[in-house]
């Protein structure tokens, strides 16, 4: 059965900054530490929906920073203020809407020396993801997923060799909603083709992405070809990452926000014998790379 997902017209990304002090000129400050282009695409936004800045003392804060992920620095739990960084805007206006949220909010955590942390994956961020900052690719930690800790910490004794030897693994994204879209999930996944499923699932996120800029609803067929254009894309690169022809996903309705990935319907065997079976080598090779441009920030 096809699947139908409905764009918002409207979309909300939001960061906070945990520092013991708060800025004394916002403008000044992103048009002294970003790329020129890009402080002037973020200075006009500042101030409406768009780039909205508000500043809290620790103790009226607005959000619980308690359960964010590696917010394990004392300096950051005890800070005294809380800076927020939100963007509400048209879905047409994405994912550049966000982008030049986070952009603005890593800079002003670098001027307090603060903690910036992304409130839809509830994580720290790096201050500048993976290095870069003047252009927006998805896998500069937009999905707010990564892999667990291999063989679930020592719990897993299933042998490398056995296919269907355990289903520990469980991926879903936590950020796509930003973007207007459903999240996604894999479950049920072999600790030895973990790097495969999560593969699967950045390559799916970034099929489905241009969707987030059209508002209303979208029928798509429940089983979609993921290209390796699609995968290169998602990485901020223009060439194929495998050779040969695409993949095809079969996807279905968890709930209204949240879309499951599972092996086409004509695949003879399991999830984990299709992850092993049916993909492409990169898939199961490739964690991270760097992308085609040079960002000299």
């Amino acid at each position: 059965m096809p699947v139908t997902i409905t764009v918002p017209e409207e979309a909300t990304a939001g960061f906070v900054i945990a520092a013991d002090t708060v800025p004394a000129d916002v403008s000044t400050t992103i048009q002294q530490r970003l790329p020129t282009a890009l402080a002037v695409a973020v200075t006009e936004r500042l101030g409406g929906p768009g780039l909205t800045i508000t500043r809290h003392r620790a103790t009226s804060t607005p959000w619980d920073l308690s359960g964010v992920t590696d917010l394990d620095d004392e300096h950051a739990q005890n800070a005294t203020h809380h800076i927020g960084v939100t963007s509400t805007l048209p879905v047409g206006d994405l994912p550049s809407g966000p982008h030049l949220a986070r952009a603005a909010a890593m800079v002003i955590a670098e001027s307090l020396h603060g903690v910036p942390v992304d409130l839809t994956s509830n994580e720290v961020l790096p201050v500048a993801p993976f290095g870069r900052i003047a252009e927006f690719t998805l896998a500069d930690g937009w999905l707010g997923t990564s892999l667990p800790p291999f063989r679930d910490s020592g719990a897993c004794t299933t042998e490398d060799g056995d296919i269907n030897g355990c289903t520990c693994v469980d991926l879903t994204t936590r950020g796509l909603h930003r973007f207007g879209l459903p999240e996604l999930e894999i479950t049920g996944v072999a600790c030895p083709h973990d790097l495969a499923a999560l593969n699967v699932l950045r390559t799916t996120a970034q099929r489905l992405l241009p969707l987030g800029r059209h508002p209303g609803e979208h029928t798509l067929p429940n089983e979609l070809m993921l290209t390796s254009l699609d995968f290169a894309m998602f990485w901020g690169l223009s060439d194929s990452m495998w050779e040969g022809g695409p993949i095809t996903i079969r996807i279905t309705e968890v709930s209204p926000n949240r879309l499951s990935i599972r092996p086409p319907a004509d695949f003879p065997g399991t999830l984990n014998e299709w992850l092993w079976d049916e993909l492409p080598p990169d898939l199961h090779e490739l964690l991270s790379c760097d992308p085609d441009y040079a960002d000299p920030t």
